[in-house]
């Protein structure tokens, strides 16, 4: 990011009103790329996931500086290429100044510029099944789909350069080191997989593909240099545990805690976590958050410093956790019982409320900072 003084800075905070304004010591084009929208020079995007088979994906954008949007950004897609994004956002990545996508009902993953442009995209038929979760590493996407691949496209112009078979239905997946861990989750038949996929992209054949047992219906992965990180459905869908994987070691253990999002912490140790626990005859949500430490096996809750700076956010439905810039995090949260817009939280490394703003669409499934 661009060095800006503390006097531009007042003074991009003071013209931000009815339209994002950059202050920088250059000249910025905040309609470079082609937009048909001013966009803030250094900003976010939300991905919202919309409602399964409305047709209402959206992404819309924010000054990652101010934490401030406004009614203009509700759908950058929309106002870049004049059609809908499409049926259930699944996943948004940012590599090279080129945002990507996945559109689960919609089954396929866009290219984007900077601006939002579509420049390339990659169909999903039956053969490999519908899109979920993107990764990046040396110039290639992986993309986890339902028929149980990890695809690997070019990232210039998403062709086909290969695929592995995993699990039945791949879910998230990261990378370090060169190395992808894929969660999988149940398989068709509704019977759990409680297997980690791990794929080295230097190496990238079913063969060479190994597996480690974790919780059973794996959704989420985290990896660090350290440790990865795994959270799961569990074998009747009503726990959700937590679990870590030990690179060096090769060894993987239940924490005993249980949580429903996970994300890196501040350091290669450390997960920050969300358990939310829903009583669904009363539908009231309450939601617990801690840091794990892998290394000391220890878990420290910091509830009263997330909920003292946002109350709503002690019984909020948390749609997304999502990792920030100078470890800083986004907490977004969705309607539960109806079809407004959710809600992003922006807090800094030490649970202080950076802003807040409405993610201009339902499901807020990931936030990401260009």
């Amino acid at each position: 990011m661009k060095f800006r003084s503390l006097f531009l800075s007042a003074l991009c905070g003071l013209a931000v009103s009815t339209a994002f304004t950059s202050c920088s010591d250059d000249e910025y084009d905040p309609f470079e790329y082609g937009s048909n929208v001013a966009l803030p020079e250094h900003r976010g995007l939300v991905l919202n996931e919309g409602s399964y088979q409305k047709n209402n994906a959206s992404i819309a954008f924010f000054d990652a500086v101010m934490d401030t949007t406004t009614k203009a950004a509700n759908d950058l897609y929309l106002i870049q290429n004049k059609k809908q994004l499409g049926d259930t956002g699944q996943d948004l990545i940012v590599e090279d100044n080129n945002i990507y996508v996945s559109v689960y009902g919609s089954s396929y993953v866009a290219k984007l510029n900077k601006a939002g442009i579509e420049q390339a995209r990659k169909s999903f038929g039956s053969d490999l099944g519908q899109p979920r979760y993107l990764a990046e590493c040396d110039g290639f996407i992986y993309v986890t789909t339902y028929g149980g691949y990890v695809v690997k496209l070019n990232a210039n112009d998403l062709s086909e350069a290969g695929k592995v078979k995993v699990g039945p239905a791949a879910e998230r997946i990261d990378e370090e080191n060169g190395i992808l861990y894929v969660a999988c989750g149940s398989t068709l038949d509704g019977q759990p997989d409680k297997r980690m996929f791990i794929i080295d992209t230097k190496n990238f054949t079913d063969a060479a593909t190994k597996s480690v047992d974790v919780c059973d219906n794996t959704q989420i992965v985290c990896a660090t240099d350290n440790y990865v990180f795994i959270q799961g459905y569990g074998a009747d869908w009503t726990n959700t545990p937590l679990w870590v994987y030990d690179i060096k070691s090769g060894k993987a253990e239940d924490t005993g805690e249980y949580a429903t999002y996970v994300i890196e912490g501040e350091n290669d140790n450390k997960a920050f976590a969300v358990f939310s626990k829903t009583d669904w005859s009363t539908y009231e949500t309450t939601n617990t958050y801690f840091v794990y430490d892998a290394s000391t096996k220890t878990k420290t809750d910091v509830t009263s410093k997330i909920t003292s700076a946002a109350s709503a956010l002690a019984n909020a439905t948390i749609y997304s956790l999502s990792e920030g810039e100078n470890g800083s995090f986004y907490i977004t949260t969705a309607l539960l019982l109806s079809a407004g817009n959710g809600t992003v939280y922006h807090f800094d490394s030490n649970y202080k409320l950076l802003g807040s703003f409405t993610s201009w669409g339902q499901n807020p499934k990931k936030v990401v900072v260009m």
